[in-house]
């Protein structure tokens, strides 16, 4: 349980976000290790919003998906609407679908006997 005194630093605004690959015919073994770096790559693409800090990183897999979840903290609410904003721009360029279909690739078992698709991006419900 967390003190008064951590709820108080926490900032004011988050929501939760989720990044979906289809794996077909399907997942082997997936080192989530390996997958949650997506959360970690993602300050690193361009015009990422600095106000906003990534945390609650975790990996969802099912048979022929994984998706990674975490959570987007801001002290401002304009933060968290340009984190948004930027969210759902940045899976539409090639070059960054590619990239992040790559990483979940090398993150199974047997990369070559499965193809990753990024098929959906989102923010979830609080």
């Amino acid at each position: 349980m967390q003190s008064q005194n951590e709820e108080l630093q926490r900032p004011a605004h988050s929501h939760k976000y989720a990044v979906h690959f289809d794996i077909l015919p399907e997942i082997s073994y997936l080192n989530q290790a390996l997958v949650l770096l997506i959360a970690d790559f993602l300050p690193t693409f361009h015009d990422f919003p600095q106000e906003v800090e990534i945390s609650e990183k975790s990996v969802d897999e099912g048979l022929d998906f994984c998706r990674v979840v975490f959570c987007v903290s801001a002290e401002s609410p304009d933060a968290i609407k340009t984190f948004g904003n930027w969210f759902q721009a940045i899976f539409r360029e090639p070059s960054i679908t590619t990239v992040l279909e790559r990483l979940v690739a090398c993150a199974l078992d047997e990369p070559n006997d499965a193809e990753v698709i990024l098929t959906d991006w989102t923010r979830l419900a609080n």
